[in-house]
């Protein structure tokens, strides 16, 4: 009689588990291919980047600092010059250390002139921690205020 219970129970626990199983099969797929299927990224905050303005083809950083001192993981580098004839100062060093940015946003929040957004970037993985070091300023090339072809 024993036997036959333990028998009776671990049918019924088989059952079960395939209900389950089979029900989770007719479900639509919610896993995506990759790469074979890109994500959807209309929603997506990836890293940390600087805007573009089409006004001067460059971003309006000015080493004010607020995002480093704002920011719980510590993760900026920038300094800043004062280009002659200019009374704002521009960024020449932007370095955001992305193995340790949390993503919360607040850098954006507290940039005065609203040059730091997140990008729409979902594939930076990496080998090394030396290759989390984004240099934001490098897609930019020379600054055109520093270099006075802009005042």
């Amino acid at each position: 009689m024993n036997l036959v219970r333990r028998v009776l129970t671990g049918l019924k626990s088989l059952l079960v588990g395939l209900g389950v199983t089979g029900r989770h099969m007719l479900r639509p797929v919610v896993t995506l291919q990759y790469p074979h299927e890109l994500p959807d990224v209309s929603r997506w905050g990836g890293p940390i980047e600087l805007v573009t303005f089409p006004e001067t083809g460059t971003h309006d950083c000015i080493a004010c600092n607020a995002c480093t001192r704002i920011c719980p993981s510590d993760c900026f580098d920038i300094a800043g010059a004062r280009p002659p004839g200019l009374k704002k100062m521009r960024a020449t060093r932007f370095v955001l250390d992305f193995s340790t940015c949390s993503l919360c946003g607040l850098c954006i929040d507290v940039c005065p002139t609203e040059t730091l957004k997140y990008s729409a970037h979902f594939d930076d993985a990496a080998y090394h921690r030396d290759q989390t070091m984004n240099d934001l300023l490098a897609p930019f090339g020379d600054d055109p205020y520093l270099s006075g072809k802009l005042t």
